[in-house]
């Protein structure tokens, strides 16, 4: 089986399920994002072993689970509690592993957790906040809000690559993604203006064309910050893919990278400019 077959396999039962599992929402969304953060920070801690770095595996697993958990029920109250009493944990266990770059595998162990469960936790908190206060009126309106998400997010990767394959000369950030460059960055963020800006004239959701400017640039960028953030991760540890569990697409990882940082960006530009105080 080549490349594109493998590709095009995992797409074709992955997709549906993922839509099916978001449309139903609830618990069923909740599975999904646990399912994304889990694999995803186990790929994070697995390459750092080539930076000779043993974060604890388990012990972060268990500490992003919690979050989710708390994120879910909306107990914002107890994320302090839970995640001063993991670091406690995390930094008393540390002392009987007997490994070497203590400070490092604390750091790491801290790191995976906040940059993967807590920032792709958000997708839950949206949840509730577009369906129940800035779209109440629409029926499934999250549903609509994750497929735009998504869509502007693929639009943007695709547009950025084709164009900067075919047209690119100058790089965007060489010592990071030495294969981007400026002219597809640019070509990604328009793809993500009229991804976006589709959602409105198909009338998928009630924006005005204030909101489609700002949630297009917001995904737009976001999203290829998300995508440069971890290739700079995979680049220090010198290695190609999060790993193989997607064939033909690489790791989990590397799928969710860019929606890892859109998340919590379209969350703040929400709570800050468009719900009524």
């Amino acid at each position: 089986m080549n490349e594109l077959t493998k590709r095009i396999f995992v797409a074709f039962f992955g997709i549906p399920l993922v839509l099916v599992l978001t449309w139903l929402g609830g618990w069923y969304f909740f599975a999904v994002i646990l399912i994304i953060s889990m694999v995803a920070l186990w790929e994070f801690y697995d390459f750092q072993k080539h930076n000779e770095i043993a974060p604890q595996n388990i012990s972060g697993l268990i500490l992003g689970a919690l979050v989710l958990f708390i994120i879910q029920l909306q107990r914002f109250d107890l994320i302090l509690a839970v995640m001063g009493i993991g670091l406690l944990l995390i930094l008393t266990n540390e002392m009987f592993r007997r490994q070497q770059k203590v400070s490092s595998n604390i750091g790491v162990t801290l790191l995976g957790v906040i940059y993967i469960p807590v920032l792709l936790g958000s997708m839950l908190y949206l949840s509730a906040v577009v369906q129940q206060q800035l779209f109440p009126q629409v029926s499934s309106a999250w549903f609509r809000f994750v497929i735009m998400i998504l869509g502007a997010i693929w639009i943007c990767d695709t547009f950025a690559y084709a164009f900067g394959k075919a047209f690119g000369r100058h790089k965007l950030y060489e010592k990071v993604s030495p294969n981007k460059s400026i002219e597809g960055s640019v070509a990604g963020l328009l793809g993500s203006i009229m991804a976006v800006a589709l959602v409105k004239l198909l009338g998928v959701l009630p924006l005005d064309w204030g909101q489609v400017l700002i949630f297009a640039v917001a995904i737009g960028i976001a999203g290829q910050i998300g995508d440069l953030v971890e290739s700079w991760f995979k680049r220090d540890a010198g290695v190609k893919d999060s790993s193989a569990i997607l064939p033909g697409h690489g790791g989990m990882l590397d799928r969710f990278d860019s929606l890892i940082f859109v998340a919590p960006v379209v969350l703040i530009i929400i709570d800050l400019f468009m719900l009524n105080r």
